[in-house]
């Protein structure tokens, strides 16, 4: 995938996740396979306890996706080329 690509997937997910939630497949960087169920809904997130925790000292890989596991209760990442399916499984705008 090119660097467009890789941005141009990573904004339609990072979309497709504020408004939804989805089980995403991908394969780790060890090889595994795996399944998540997880979501960028603000409804779901955890509550930010201190601004300075967010702000990222060092320029953020854009070849990665950060999202909210549900069944985890935690943030996970993933290589947006790793990425081999999305199925959306509850779409808060269709309500």
């Amino acid at each position: 995938m090119t660097k467009e690509e890789l941005f141009l997937q990573k904004e339609w997910l990072r979309k497709v996740l504020i408004d939804s939630i989805a089980t995403i497949t991908f394969t780790k960087v060890n090889g595994e396979e795996r399944v998540m169920k997880c979501t960028l809904q603000e409804q779901f997130l955890p509550a930010q306890v201190d601004l300075e925790e967010a702000i990222q000292k060092k320029k953020p890989n854009e070849e990665t996706m950060s999202v909210w596991d549900l069944e985890a209760r935690a943030w996970r990442s993933f290589r947006i080329e790793n990425l081999m399916s999305v199925e959306v499984i509850d779409n808060a705008s269709s309500d």
